[in-house]
């Protein structure tokens, strides 16, 4: 019966949407698919070995850089912090992609899928698997963490399904969708989601029942 209170329902929309918001934000397909993707639209073999050590290195860095600022900088200017420039990068990486053979062309890809990587390790994929635990009333918080990893994994699975449909539709625009999700996830985040350093539990619930 807890399960069906607003003091829960609206924890976990939020947490069900910051983890579709993670998997929609493109990461596993710039991970997955970057190789291919980005000598299919014109980078040659060294831009794209030194992009994936980049990526791999640098998220690593910056997660653990993220440890260290979610509790002075605070979770939610960090989610928002690391969607803007997210957007910012997959706009890098269209032009990029859309002007192969341009002597400015690798040195922008690198740039852009590394801003990219580092932005959503220092925000937008740690904090999505912390707040459940701190917007969560204790008694359903297990329950409730569960069903937000398992939307994670569905939203996974479905984006990992649809990436090569869509890049084979748009070309060097297919990150744009990607993009468009991010910029709805900034709104969401300035104005759904409660900041919750240095708060109790109570004072959460609190916020969370004057925003419902």
């Amino acid at each position: 019966r807890s399960r069906a209170r607003p003091a829960t329902r609206y924890p976990l929309f939020i947490a069900i949407v910051l983890m579709v918001l993670q998997q929609f934000s493109g990461i596993n397909n710039a991970f997955n698919y970057s190789s291919v993707f980005l000598k299919a639209n014109g980078m040659d073999e060294a831009t794209v070995v030194l992009i994936a050590v980049l990526m791999n290195v640098g998220n690593v860095l910056i997660t653990a850089l993220s440890v260290y600022l979610m509790d002075r900088a605070g979770r939610r200017a960090l989610l928002l912090f690391s969607m803007v420039n997210m957007v910012i990068a997959t706009g890098m990486l269209t032009v990029a992609l859309h002007s192969p053979g341009q002597p400015w062309t690798p040195a922008l890809s690198v740039v852009s899928v590394v801003l990219f990587v580092a932005s959503f390790g220092i925000g937008l994929g740690p904090i999505p698997w912390l707040l459940p635990a701190e917007i969560m009333p204790s008694q359903t918080r297990a329950l409730s963490s569960s069903v937000a990893a398992s939307t994670n994994w569905l939203a996974n699975f479905i984006v990992g399904q649809a990436f090569l449909l869509v890049a084979n539709a748009l070309g060097p625009f297919s990150f744009t969708p990607f993009a468009a999700c991010l910029v709805l996830g900034v709104a969401f985040v300035a104005y759904v989601v409660p900041e919750t350093k240095g708060k109790s539990l109570e004072q959460i619930q609190r916020e969370l029942r004057g925003l419902s």
